[in-house]
């Protein structure tokens, strides 16, 4: 734990790394509320385009899949270079990926524009941005990853104000006024500045905060070699799959319940607000008892929540469904962020978590062709939300096998006999707030 200096690093007498976070939250509650409109659209674009819901959805997956393989590109260009030229440059891309959306004619142009091109400007945003927070912040580091990270929130203005452009001027027109809101992002990446501080030793540490200090600084290859590293990404891929598959399918499975469209997307707004409540009670939690039982309690809420959406019958029911769901499916995110942090240092943190996010994306990618698809089998949404809450339920038993704060990660290397261990677990350097 450090204290830091920090005179030549404030704005208006705030810290900067707190601009850095609640620009950030501004920037991608625009990205995400964009992006997550889609599955407002859905049964539109569908039937506009003469195709099936299974062909629809794999423009999500290809979405998803495109995202993470930019993820890792991203992280790796942010340790490089900085966050603050990639995320510019991620946003002008986004901009670009949904004002084409537009002229979508054909499924082929559906994946490219919403598959590959707002999928890669929003990887160029999202994990540069988490790379930044992780780095400026160790003391209070739930609570910034989770307000940064609450993007979940955006579909509360952006669910509502879709389904209004969509009565009004078709899902193509309101992917048009959408691409308008989000040049907003672009002057917005321009406050995501570097902090450099000089780290002084602190005069007393919690043990929570010092047993979530980094034992070790890991390179991306040193990490690959960790159970660890293995644990967290699939227990992420198998949380993704679980809510993915709602996220994607939660409007029209509510609409064919009997709901009407705007009921159902007040639902989904409902479900975001509550979205944000999570991130931030998850962080401020996770940094009072740790991150791991945290996780554990928030992956095994969001589980239980998607059994019950099943039960739901009337709209009260629903909305009683969004509060819970919500604070059970966005908790989890900002706390593998600190986890990777605990494990493995900063040293890489941008490459890590660009792997990172190439198997959780290919989860979100796999849950919402499952729902497509198999709701074409059998005609409902029963056996795809059953197995999305397996899918947390095993993220949960995966988190509760990880080693606990201040353990040292050991890598392949160094469970072989006869070899020396790697020089991989010097003194974590320090930086933050």
């Amino acid at each position: 734990m450090t204290t830091t200096t920090r005179d030549s690093h404030t704005f208006l007498g705030i810290y900067y790394g707190w601009v850095i976070v609640f620009g950030g939250l501004l920037l991608t509650l625009i990205m995400y509320g964009v992006a997550e409109s889609f599955g407002v659209m859905l049964k539109s674009v569908t039937f506009d385009l003469g195709a099936d819901r299974g062909a629809v959805s794999l423009a999500f997956t290809i979405n998803w899949i495109a995202f993470g393989v930019s993820a890792l590109a991203c992280g790796m260009l942010s340790d490089r270079y900085g966050s603050r030229p990639v995320m510019f440059a991620g946003a002008i891309l986004f901009v670009c990926g949904t004002l084409l959306m537009s002229q979508v004619r054909a499924l082929w142009q559906l994946y490219l524009c919403f598959g590959i091109l707002m999928a890669a400007g929003r990887a160029a945003c999202h994990v540069p941005l988490a790379v930044l927070v992780t780095k400026s912040f160790v003391r209070n580091q739930g609570l910034a990853l989770a307000i940064s990270q609450s993007q979940n929130v955006g579909l509360a203005l952006f669910a509502p104000l879709g389904a209004f452009l969509l009565a009004s001027y078709g899902w193509r027109g309101t992917y048009a006024w959408l691409g308008l809101a989000a040049t907003l992002m672009i002057p917005l990446s321009l406050l995501m500045r570097p902090v450099r501080q000089e780290a002084k030793p602190a005069a007393k540490t919690s043990n929570a905060q010092a047993g979530d200090a980094p034992q070790a600084q890991f390179t991306l290859r040193q990490a690959l070699r960790t159970r660890v590293f293995w644990t967290i990404t699939l227990a992420a891929m198998c949380c993704c799959i679980a809510h993915s598959d709602i996220l994607l399918h939660g409007v029209s499975y509510m609409t064919d319940c009997g709901l009407t469209a705007p009921v159902a997307a007040s639902v989904v707004g409902l479900m975001a607000v509550c979205g944000m409540v999570g991130k931030i009670s998850s962080g401020l939690i996770a940094d009072r008892i740790g991150a791991k039982p945290t996780l554990v309690a928030f992956l095994t809420l969001q589980a239980l929540m998607i059994l019950f959406l099943l039960q739901a019958e009337r709209p009260e029911t629903f909305y009683l469904w969004a509060v819970l769901f919500g604070v059970g499916f966005a908790g989890p995110m900002p706390i593998y962020s600190m986890l990777f942090r605990q494990h493995f240092g900063t040293r890489a943190i941008g490459s890590l978590l660009g792997s990172f996010f190439i198997l959780s994306s290919f989860g979100m990618g796999m849950g919402g062709l499952m729902g497509g698809v198999l709701h074409e089998v059998f005609g409902s949404y029963t056996a795809p939300f059953t197995i999305s809450a397996g899918g947390g339920f095993v993220a949960a038993l995966l988190i509760l096998t990880l080693p606990g704060p201040g353990a040292r990660v050991r890598t392949v290397r160094d469970l072989k006999p006869g070899l020396a261990p790697r020089s991989n677990y010097a003194g974590a350097a320090a930086t933050g707030q």
